[in-house]
């Protein structure tokens, strides 16, 4: 029987082929460096790897998104850096502009040049990088321009002086004022203003304008425009924070008095013809209309809770006439910033304090005015301005109009006042133009960056070296210029550290990325370098032992057959 033989040989060459596979698989992971070299070993392990590995791939995209801009920013600050030289020639030409011993052929020469230079600043204007504008270029460049030379020329210091007249209030040009002029719709507003108020003494230190470019039409020019009324309106707003208890208004710690708030600023420039649409087209409800003010403090957003509070600052104001107070709402407004300037507090110097003071009006307070606006003579005062056709005459309906101060009747064009020269309040001209986003992580956040304008002439029929007096106002205009290069290059510079900085931090994430795949990846080479060995001695063993068995059987099997033949 060769069974027994045959079995033990059999389970040598089992051992054999065991021994080789591990081998193998040693050799493998030496070769590769890598601990697992297929998913069946370890699965958990290799989802893990597969994770960490697509991540990574995205870090290193993001990278080179975040490199990108720092070429960007880099190429922004070049181009700035040559914006510097010729703004500083220019500088030069227009100070010997002002030689009076200067030929007029000399001046002449001179103002070629500048005007040339003029024409390169406004060609920089327009460069590109890998097709992206460099400079707040794009659709709305002109429009902004425009837009905020109407604002310092013009409707800023028409609407200071008329809110000043009206209400009786002042501006405190030394809070900080940020005026943001933003080339993107940012949703919601057309136009908004944030304060942010001491607590100490309840002051706006801080006063946000934010103008959103593309819901005004252009031209925004006077008499074109009518974006200063706009204006006027955020301007009410500001100047309030600053000449009341803006946070407390009504004085009794709770309530927000939104509808004083945004009656007041409606009521600037006259909301007549929002009023009367709405009249019209909810079929003279008169109910619903002066009911949309609710409690006066709910977060805005309808034109039916503007032209309410709108009519109610109206309401209010003749109710205060017909007590004997003339000026209206500006006796109330001037009065609440006397207690506000002498520091008596919100309680004493609120819309709840004004009527306590003056009983003759009629109003235990704030709650008291509103139950009595919505009510039966709150309604029948709307429905008179209606019925009387007051809502749809030519005057807007403003404070200064000829439907409530006499005289001309002033349009959606004319109601703000044609003052021109510098505002009180100080501002900061921003911009937002959409910034550059790069992809800085797998969950879809972005990284912006900050918008930078570059420097141009505004008007080089205005500012030239044509004359001694032209050379004068060019050069305060060079003045000017070359402080907002110097902002602007400072935003370069902030861009650039904050790049570098979310560069650094992208490489931080790709090397523990690494290290977390090698970790769990990555084969222990003297561990595996010792199992090799180990199993190439038993591999050769296992060789070694089958040969000899190999041998051994054959000759068992031969002495087997030559006993079998012996006995037969």
């Amino acid at each position: 029987m060769l069974s027994p033989v045959n079995n033990d040989l059999t389970g040598l060459v089992f051992e054999t082929h065991r021994n080789k596979v591990e081998l193998n698989d040693s050799l493998s992971k030496l070769s590769s460096g890598k601990r697992i070299v297929n998913p069946g070993e370890d699965s958990g392990a290799h989802s893990q790897v597969a994770k960490i590995g697509s991540k990574h791939k995205r870090d290193l995209a993001n990278l080179q998104n975040l490199q990108n801009l720092v070429s960007y920013s880099q190429t922004q600050d070049g181009i700035l850096a040559q914006v510097g030289e010729i703004l500083h020639r220019m500088n030069e030409l227009a100070t010997r502009a002002l030689d009076v011993t200067t030929s007029d052929g000399d001046r002449e020469n001179y103002n070629k040049e500048f005007l040339e230079l003029a024409e390169q600043l406004e060609e920089l204007e327009s460069e590109t990088f890998n097709g992206v504008n460099l400079f707040g270029a794009g659709a709305f460049s002109a429009d902004k321009k425009q837009f905020i030379e109407s604002l310092t020329t013009h409707w800023l210091k028409a609407s200071e002086e008329q809110i000043i007249q009206d209400y009786g209030w002042t501006v405190d040009p030394s809070d900080s004022w940020n005026l943001i002029v933003n080339e993107k719709d940012t949703g919601g507003y057309a136009a908004f203003v944030m304060t942010s108020q001491n607590p100490a003494n309840g002051t706006a230190d801080v006063i946000e304008m934010q103008f959103d470019l593309p819901d005004f039409s252009a031209p925004h020019t006077q008499p074109a425009s009518t974006a200063d009324r706009v204006v006027a309106h955020e301007m009410v707003h500001a100047m309030q924070a600053q000449n009341s208890y803006y946070g407390d208004i009504v004085g009794d710690g709770a309530s927000s008095g939104k509808w004083f708030k945004e009656g007041l600023a409606e009521f600037i420039h006259g909301a007549d013809a929002s009023a009367a649409s709405i009249l019209a087209s909810n079929g003279d409800d008169y109910a619903a209309l002066n009911g949309a003010i609710g409690t006066g403090n709910e977060t805005w957003s309808t034109g039916e809770q503007y032209a309410s509070g709108y009519l109610a600052v109206k309401y209010l104001h003749s109710k205060i006439q017909a007590a004997g107070f003339g000026d209206g709402i500006k006796h109330m407004t001037q009065w609440m910033k006397n207690g506000f300037d002498t520091g008596q507090g919100a309680a004493n110097s609120g819309i709840d304090a004004y009527f306590t003071a003056h009983g003759g009006i009629g109003y235990a307070g704030n709650n008291a005015f509103l139950t009595d606006f919505k009510g039966a003579a709150g309604q029948a005062f709307v429905k008179n301005l209606n019925d009387t056709g007051v809502l749809a005459n030519a005057d807007t309906g403003s404070i200064r109009g000829s439907d409530e101060g006499g005289g001309t009747a002033l349009g959606a064009q004319a109601v703000i006042g044609d003052a021109t020269g510098t505002a009180q309040s100080a501002y900061v001209e921003e911009q937002d133009t959409g910034s550059l986003t790069a992809l800085i992580d797998g969950a879809g956040l972005t990284y912006d960056l900050q918008s930078v304008d570059t420097i141009t002439i505004s008007d080089v029929a205005t500012y030239n070296l044509d004359s001694i007096s032209s050379a004068v106002a060019t050069l305060g205009e060079l003045e000017l210029l070359l402080e907002n290069l110097a902002d602007e290059r400072s935003y370069t510079g902030a861009n650039l550290s904050r790049l570098e900085k979310e560069i650094d931090n992208l490489n931080g994430k790709i090397t523990q990325g690494e290290l977390a795949v090698s970790r769990i990846e990555d084969t222990d080479v003297a561990l595996e370098s010792n199992r090799f060995a180990t199993r190439q001695v038993r591999m050769q063993s296992s060789i070694a032992i089958l040969a000899q068995a190999q041998k051994l059987n054959i000759g068992i099997q031969d002495l087997i057959r030559g006993i079998m033949i012996g006995q037969s």
